[in-house]
């Protein structure tokens, strides 16, 4: 690790000195001047920047989602033996991109909030655009470690600039609930009194910056990782009843929330930044695909494909309208078995995918949108004991795509836990939430387990035997131990 963290700290200074015209609606440069040592807020911008710069690492197509929804029972590789899917990890199946990017995240964000606490205001605008600063680099810092502990357990903490590089080696492992109640829930609080509200004047052209509605659904993310859902449920009523962090609403349909020409729309919470002209396009549409697609090599290789799982539970509940079940989508006639879609998220129709294969689009990835904060939010009052509170906030999110209410369903009872994945399932897939989700109601296990047991269509591979528990975490990675003899690996690799 100590290795990672020079070069994270030296990449920091280089990044984070780039243009700050058409700040974060253009992708940063790689050409830095060194000469420049944050004296004005242009400066301090282009800091901030580099901090930025790393949410396109995470969540670029080959990123962290990757893993992430090869986890779930919602992605898969061809032929279902990727050990990852499969829950027979090593040590070599340890996602190191995940570790690298998000702790260069918090190593450049550690040294943004220094610079920014030395800086003296010229004046009150200043004031309120320095504390909004830092408030943006307490919510990147917060983020990554979530997604941290969200994957390997207990992880360093690191929450301050190095003096010397040399300090980065021999920290050793944090447990997961230190860096929950000591790192990220401070994190997430300060970011929440400090950042702007949507639509506030000073985002204006700058919307792809951190906001009070982003900084609220990460604190109640990692409240609900805690199972402390009374406060969880206060949390999002700051947001969803309350408006504290400004209006937000469902857009239309599924398809207006992720179009690039409709990018921080009203549903928009946070979302990262693509942009081919800038020259960091997004490729996300290369995964998501299906198996007659690529049998017939319509598509290119994909780093995970749509499992028929998912693609069952879209028919089964007659769900129409969040994922494509046409032909042209990908559907061939006569093909065994029919399940065979292109999402609507993250990408254009396949008509579209022709001429942008080698290109890349301007699609922007959705962290966080409000119809996730109105799930959230039924969650909460559910386990709350308030079901009949919760349920006209999933009706809410299944009326916008055409689902009937819950009480003319016929498939429906009663909300319960189960319900809720369901629900979360249908209308977030492929955003990075099914395994966390999982994982965090404690159902992974049972799951997964029976879907891996219990293969529909294409996938294939079944498995004789429940998962194992100890493959819900990954392992850390071999390079950063080998480098590190603090780190331990985690239990059962």
């Amino acid at each position: 690790m100590k290795k990672n963290i020079i070069n994270i700290l030296i990449a920091f200074f280089l990044l984070s000195l780039v243009s700050c015209d058409e700040f974060l609606n253009k992708a940063p440069e790689d050409t830095l001047s060194p000469t420049v040592y944050f004296n004005n807020l242009a400066e301090l911008k282009t800091g901030l920047a580099g901090c930025y710069k790393s949410l396109q690492d995470i969540y670029k197509f080959d990123g962290m989602m990757t893993p992430i929804e090869m986890a779930s029972d919602d992605g898969k590789d061809r032929n279902c033996q990727d050990a990852i899917h499969t829950f027979k990890k090593t040590n070599s199946n340890s996602a190191t991109m995940v570790w690298t990017s998000n702790y260069t995240m918090i190593t450049r964000s550690n040294d943004m909030i220094a610079i920014l606490k030395k800086y003296v205001p010229k004046n009150a605008t200043e004031t309120a655009e320095v504390n909004a600063m830092i408030g943006e680099c307490y919510f990147l810092r917060g983020l990554g470690y979530l997604n941290l502990v969200r994957t390997y357990g207990a992880v360093p903490k690191v929450v301050a600039p190095f003096a010397d590089p040399a300090d980065a080696f021999g920290l050793g492992r944090t447990d997961a609930s230190v860096i929950y109640n000591e790192v990220i829930i401070p994190d997430f609080t300060n970011a929440a009194e400090m950042c702007y509200k949507k639509g506030a004047t000073q985002l204006v052209g700058q919307e792809a910056r951190v906001n009070k509605g982003a900084a609220l659904m990460g604190l109640a993310n990692a409240q609900m990782e805690l199972k402390d859902f009374v406060q969880a449920e206060a949390t999002l009523k700051k947001l969803i009843v309350d408006k504290v962090a400004g209006n937000y609403v469902l857009m239309p349909t599924l398809v207006d929330v992720f179009l690039d020409t409709k990018k921080f729309n009203t549903e928009s919470i946070f979302e990262v930044n693509f942009n081919v002209s800038a020259g960091q396009p997004s490729f996300f549409f290369r995964n998501m695909s299906n198996d007659i697609a690529l049998l017939v090599k319509t598509t290119y290789g994909t780093q995970y494909m749509v499992t028929h799982n998912i693609l069952k539970e879209y028919t089964d509940y007659n769900d129409k309208n969040r994922l494509n079940l046409t032909i042209d989508s990908g559907k061939v006639a006569g093909a065994i078995p029919v399940y065979q879609a292109f999402s609507k998220k993250m990408a254009p129709d396949r008509a579209g995918r022709v001429t942008i294969k080698d290109v890349g689009t301007n699609y922007n990835f959705m962290v966080y949108r409000y119809a996730d904060a109105l799930l959230m939010y039924a969650e909460c009052l559910m386990m709350n004991n308030k079901s009949g509170d919760a349920i006209p906030f999933v009706n809410q999110v299944r009326t916008r795509s055409g689902m009937p209410a819950l009480a003319s369903d016929p498939k429906f009872s009663k909300l319960d836990i189960y319900w809720i994945l369901h629900e979360r399932r249908l209308e977030l897939a492929f955003e990075g939430h099914r395994y966390f989700d999982l994982k965090r109601t404690g159902k992974a296990i049972e799951i997964l387990s029976y879907a891996l047991m219990n293969p529909v269509g294409e996938d294939i591979n079944k498995q004789i035997a429940p998962i194992n528990e100890n493959q819900l975490l990954f392992p850390i990675p071999l390079t950063e131990i080998e480098k590190d003899q603090t780190l331990t690996q985690n239990p059962g690799y």
